[in-house]
């Protein structure tokens, strides 16, 4: 049965996709809107997990705006889906177009390093059509991907990334993969805000801690290889500004669990800089602070 719910799943979007290729861009975000604002009013899925979440990185705000901010992030994910299925038929020019890599110097300066470099960032804004837009202008990129539980729609999914020249890193099997990336002076993309357990290390996010993934500041501190933050800004005219910020890493220092925790605290706390600025832009339908630091349970105990 659950095989077949998702093969009705994945025909439903690409029926839509079908349906959408030939529409204008400012089209394709209102009717992403409409889709978003659907999910929230009618299929309110994890609605009272962003309120609940909002209400706690901004107690200061009052109820009204809390529920506007958790409209808006409905209504981003809705532009978000609708976009990626428009993405398989964009042209390299078109996708850059829409994409513009501010302070893409930044990158450039950081390749010539010829350590390879690390792209870490969030679910914020659309962070599908900013990895889509490096291959589009000829950069060797590669994305950390995680499985989606619809085997059909992961599928779509990947070749949708792919069109585009990217290349997609299992992330249950990346850090061999992803080595040899570096290695060859690639790019390669990383998202650092989903719980990772006890396998992650514990950073301040909006004033609670969380278990944030070691992997880029880790592979960063063995290989030598640069980490680039980025974030994917949706802007007013309905383009995606994506802005760069170099990193720094103390190198020396090597991968000690307090510099890894430095280089993860640093990358996290420039995403909360960007969520604060444009919370409505970000993903918090994710459970982020799910998992508790082991002293913070021993306490209650």
């Amino acid at each position: 049965m659950k095989q077949v719910r998702h093969y009705i799943e994945y025909q439903l979007l690409m029926c839509i996709g079908f349906l959408i290729r030939n529409l204008s861009r400012q089209t394709i975000l209102r009717l992403g809107r409409l889709v978003g604002d659907f999910i929230y009013y009618c299929v309110p899925v994890r609605r009272a997990v962003v309120v609940d979440h909002l209400e706690q990185a901004f107690p200061e705000k009052p109820r009204a705006e809390i529920k506007k901010i958790a409209r808006g992030t409905y209504q981003n994910l809705g532009m978000n889906v609708i976009e990626h299925l428009r993405l398989p038929t964009l042209s390299p020019e078109e996708v850059g177009a829409i994409v513009d890599l501010a302070d893409e110097e930044i990158l450039v300066q950081a390749l010539e390093r010829k350590r390879g470099v690390i792209i870490v960032g969030g679910h914020f804004g659309n962070w599908e059509y900013s990895s889509s837009s490096l291959p589009a202008k000829g950069y060797r990129f590669s994305v950390v991907v995680a499985k989606v539980s619809n085997k059909y729609i992961n599928d779509r999914i990947n070749e949708h990334r792919e069109a585009t020249g990217g290349e997609m890193i299992p992330k249950r099997s990346s850090t061999k993969a992803v080595i040899r990336v570096l290695r060859k002076n690639g790019s390669v993309g990383m998202l650092i805000d989903q719980n990772q357990k006890r396998w992650g290390t514990f950073v301040d996010f909006f004033g609670r801690p969380c278990s944030t993934v070691r992997g880029p500041a880790l592979l960063a501190c063995k290989t030598g290889a640069s980490i680039i933050f980025f974030a994917s800004i949706r802007q007013p005219d309905g383009t995606i500004k994506v802005i760069f910020e170099p990193v720094e890493i103390d190198y020396q220092a090597g991968a000690t669990e307090e510099n890894i925790h430095n280089i993860t605290q640093h990358c996290t706390s420039r995403l909360e800089h960007y969520v604060r600025l444009y919370p409505d832009q970000w993903f918090w339908m994710h459970r982020r602070w799910k998992t508790r630091p082991s002293e913070e349970i021993s306490t209650e105990k």
